[in-house]
């Protein structure tokens, strides 16, 4: 995916593919700093992405499903003037297909605490952000996105090591993005029985089920959730509470939007 023209089908044909799964809104994260190596700069590419997302909706109209960017920093050495990039893209393109930002890459190797500048900036310009945190890091790593201004927390599940930690995602409704077959995968847990969704829920914390990448972890929304339903005996109630958690989640200003998906579900 390193020319316009590939960008924007994959988005495009993503759009399709998920649409055909049964979503309704999907937000698509990617790093546009990964696809420069044919020339590309940063804005070209989320410029691209987002000429997917017309693509799809002007033959789908409000019949197709909705969907929007998230662009992502990376995490990494030397590459702050890469990521200040991508807030800048996503600060010109914010609103017209982009509604927020994340931080990805190796969580243990690169501190949450590395990134301060970046999302301070993200901060004076209003753009919401996730930040992937509490998988290969501990709960200084949540505590850290947390303290920057992250809305939302990619995984998370390492929360339950501090209960304080607990306490104030619950009661500030923070919501964890969980990816069980993703946490499975990188082994952070051992089998599926040990998975912390039943705890997470009875704290009170606002979860919410993901794939966090289709293609490598070879699954759907659908399938992430009929895991969990398998394997704790969730009842039709709390499916459909996970599924209004997301809605409620989703990095959307109007309120009318969330509750149409809600009741979309």
């Amino acid at each position: 995916m390193q020319t316009e023209e590939a960008v924007k089908t994959s988005v495009y044909e993503l759009l399709k593919i998920q649409a055909s799964q049964g979503l309704v809104y999907s937000e698509i994260r990617f790093a546009p700093q990964l696809h420069r190596q044919r020339g590309l700069t940063q804005r070209s590419v989320v410029a691209a992405a987002v000429g997917g997302l017309e693509k799809y909706r002007s033959e789908t109209g409000a019949e197709g499903m909705a969907a929007n960017l998230i662009l992502c920093c990376m995490r990494g050495g030397d590459n702050r003037d890469e990521n200040m990039e991508t807030v800048s893209a996503a600060e010109e393109f914010f609103g017209r297909g982009v509604c927020g930002l994340d931080l990805a890459g190796a969580e243990a190797l690169f501190p949450t605490g590395n990134f301060e500048d970046v999302f301070k900036l993200a901060g004076e310009k209003n753009i919401p952000f996730t930040i992937h945190a509490g998988e290969a890091d501990g709960p200084e790593s949540i505590w850290k996105a947390l303290e920057f201004g992250a809305k939302r927390i990619g995984h998370g599940v390492r929360c339950l090591e501090d209960g304080e930690l607990v306490r104030y995602l619950a009661e500030n409704k923070i919501p964890l993005e969980l990816c069980p077959t993703s946490n499975m995968n990188t082994k952070i847990f051992h089998h599926i029985s040990e998975y912390p969704l039943l705890r997470l829920m009875a704290a009170g914390i606002r979860v919410t089920v993901n794939t966090d990448n289709m293609t490598v972890s070879g699954v759907t929304v659908r399938e992430e959730l009929q895991l969990m339903a398998d394997t704790f005996g969730l009842e039709e109630q709390e499916i459909g509470q996970l599924l209004r958690n997301s809605a409620d989640s989703a990095f959307l200003a109007d309120a009318d939007e969330k509750q149409r998906l809600k009741m979309k579900k």
